[in-house]
């Protein structure tokens, strides 16, 4: 399923008065009635005006996009000045609640309502969340002291404020900078942990292998062993504190920030190489997110099996935001 938001602009009367919007699977509400609408500026952006103690620029437009794959455990949030996307992941059992829920958006969900509440730091409200999720296992009768049988979900977040924005991600969740000059920063760069392990994928993928995934279940689950150990995931364990990783950005001349999971991420032959950060910010340049992953997806298209670009799944979900100043 493919989700964008709808045209809509929104004007405010007073300098007190806020957007306020949570999304996930459903789409974004006003949280007042607009009483004198300005001009639609164009699809799947919002429009924000004359907030002054909210927004110092006086425009901005916010694009997303929700497009799930084969796991369907991604979420996204946008609430008054705070923006995130959380990608979720199963027990390696692959849990199931009573509706059918997996672990894996159970935890995402936990997380964006946990940050909808927009208070405190964004590492208090990671901590938080990954708290709560650990209660919802122990409500679910989790043995938590298996990793094998722990869920949880990663995030990448952005808060603005009038001339910089705080920001705070785990894992392969990213934040991505691109300039008025159209160079760009990635605000983590150490955030690949799938490498090794995929790297036997390419092995096995050259000798034509079928069903990668079960004949590397033994270093997926060593991988899954080091969570918090080597890499930082919300699963419950206070340990994540450690790889929390954030801090503070000048807005000046900044046209857009991109927050996004790793299905918007561009597949490599190599897992071990350099991902092409260029091609990325030129393909949203040209054509925004939807291009991203319209290019994304035709890559993923003509390569069912994941020979030729190694990965978990054909289609992971992509969720991204877009901001723009």
């Amino acid at each position: 399923m493919s989700f964008s938001s709808q045209n809509f602009s929104i004007g405010f009367n007073t300098a007190k008065e806020k957007l306020e919007i949570v999304s996930g699977a459903a789409p974004p509400h006003r949280s007042k009635p607009q009483k004198n609408p300005e001009k639609n500026i164009g699809s799947n952006h919002i429009l924000i005006l004359g907030e002054e103690n909210f927004f110092k620029k006086s425009i901005m437009k916010i694009d997303h996009i929700f497009d799930t794959g084969s796991s369907k455990e991604d979420s996204y949030l946008i609430r008054d000045n705070l923006f995130a996307v959380f990608d979720g992941f199963n027990s390696l059992d692959g849990f199931n609640d009573r509706n059918g829920l997996t672990g894996g958006l159970i935890a995402a969900t936990i997380a964006k309502d946990t940050f909808s509440g927009n208070e405190g730091t964004l590492k208090n409200l990671a901590m938080e969340a990954t708290r709560k999720i650990r209660e919802k296992m122990l409500d679910s009768k989790i043995d938590i002291k298996n990793k094998d049988s722990l869920w949880g979900t990663i995030f990448a977040a952005v808060r603005i404020k009038s001339n910089s924005f705080e920001w705070a991600q785990l894992a392969d969740s990213l934040i991505l900078v691109i300039f008025k000059d159209n160079s760009h920063k990635l605000l983590v760069e150490d955030f690949d942990h799938d490498g090794e392990v995929l790297t036997i994928w390419k092995q096995l993928a050259a000798q034509k292998k079928e069903n990668i995934r079960k004949l590397i279940a033994e270093p997926l689950a060593k991988l899954r062993a080091k969570t918090n150990e080597m890499y930082g995931v919300l699963n419950g364990e206070e340990s994540v504190e450690s790889f929390l990783k954030t801090g503070e950005e000048n807005l000046q001349n900044v046209k857009h920030i991109l927050l996004f999971t790793d299905g918007l991420m561009i597949p490599k032959e190599d897992p071990l190489g350099k991902d092409d950060w260029k091609l990325f910010v030129d393909l949203f340049l040209q054509g925004g997110l939807e291009n991203v992953k319209n290019f994304v997806r035709n890559l993923q298209k003509d390569d069912p099996k994941c020979w030729k670009y190694p990965r978990f799944k054909q289609y992971d979900d992509i969720t991204a935001l877009s901001l723009t100043f």
